[in-house]
């Protein structure tokens, strides 16, 4: 039986080798993103709005790649025009919102994940706009390639032939264009206020690295460009339409990763000291790694200790209060809190 509907049985087609593509993109995502609710809900038990919105971006992505399978079968990834059978191109042509609104989530997500961290003042209030732009720019998307022909159903229909539609190419390539420099906004906007924080330089590295993984989200945007830009009929937008189901899982994707490190810290240790060790010298403390980031305001010239969910304090157990805890690390987007108790014990006097 030939993977496309209604087709000769040697037709040419991309269709399985697309089908895989978002196969397993979707599944890698699902991965992090229930790894991402485990940390969040389980171990660190203080999830946000950030959590739930990626939720929502990875249900738009799945949807995206269940629609993406399907149109293979109707065509998608026939590589000759002539294979194309006439009664596939009404199916092949409906519409669907999924990759907007997953693109629009993982932004939204990251742009909520700054609030735990970010300074009150300009950066907050930087991070509002930039977040009313991402929604006001793809809703406009949205609509306007609902409405890409008129009547609607023209994009689809090939029975209509009046009317008119918007012409694709310079559509899409603004549209790309213009998520690209979003996406570096997004993606940059939390680096001054790392940069001039008070931690360590190989752990300022590493959160700044892993912020700035949204750099491969920007590249699969140019790759999008270019098979834009090489749009001659509907068939050619097999390739556009596989980079698209790539950008939005790595969308998912990289979002969920600076979420992680925390629970890569944590496993690490038990596997070093081992099990049985790390709760004989933890206890209940054990999960220390994997405090949640305190909302508040994070000044240039603040220590990070104001993440942390309280205040780290070395405790005497006779009742005077010692300096504070000199080295608040931050490990990825957990609070490594470093707390000493010291033991006094005084010689009874005999009587």
């Amino acid at each position: 039986m030939p993977w496309t509907f209604n087709a000769d049985g040697n037709a040419p087609t991309d269709g399985v080798w697309i089908s895989a593509v978002a196969i397993i993109f979707t599944t890698f995502s699902l991965v992090c993103v229930l790894l991402r609710l485990y940390v969040r809900l389980v171990l660190v038990k203080a999830s946000g709005i950030d959590d739930f919105v990626i939720v929502l971006g990875w249900v738009a992505s799945c949807g995206f790649a269940v629609v993406t399978v399907i149109q293979t079968r109707w065509g998608l990834g026939l590589q000759h025009i002539d294979d194309m059978p006439p009664g596939n191109l009404y199916n092949f042509g409906l519409p669907g919102p999924s990759y907007i609104t997953s693109i629009l989530c993982f932004k939204l997500s990251l742009l909520l994940s700054y609030f735990r961290f970010l300074p009150q003042g300009i950066w907050k209030l930087l991070t509002v706009i930039i977040a009313i732009i991402c929604v006001l720019f793809h809703a406009s998307f949205l609509v306007v390639q609902i409405n890409l022909c008129t009547p609607v159903a023209k994009q689809w229909d090939p029975s209509i032939t009046h009317g008119h539609c918007i012409e694709a190419v310079p559509f899409y390539t603004t549209v790309a264009a213009m998520t690209i420099v979003l996406d570096v906004l997004v993606m940059m906007l939390p680096f001054p206020t790392l940069y001039a924080s008070k931690i360590q330089t190989r752990k300022k590295a590493v959160l700044l690295g892993l912020f700035a993984l949204g750099v491969f989200i920007t590249i699969i945007q140019m790759f999008r460009i270019q098979t834009i830009k090489s749009l001659a009929n509907y068939l050619d937008s097999a390739k556009l339409i596989m980079w698209s189901t790539i950008e939005n899982n790595l969308g998912v994707i990289v979002t969920c990763v600076p979420t992680l490190a925390p629970l890569l810290k944590y496993f690490s240790e038990k596997t070093r000291r081992g099990t049985t060790e790390g709760n004989t010298r933890y206890g209940r403390n054990s999960t220390y790694a994997l405090n949640a980031w305190k909302e508040g305001g994070l000044g240039a010239g603040d220590d990070m200790q104001c993440l942390s969910s309280n205040a780290d304090r070395e405790i005497d157990i006779t009742g005077s209060k010692a300096a504070e805890s000199q080295e608040n690390i931050l490990e990825g987007l957990g609070i490594v809190r470093k707390t000493e108790v010291t033991v006094v014990r005084q010689a009874s006097r005999e009587v």
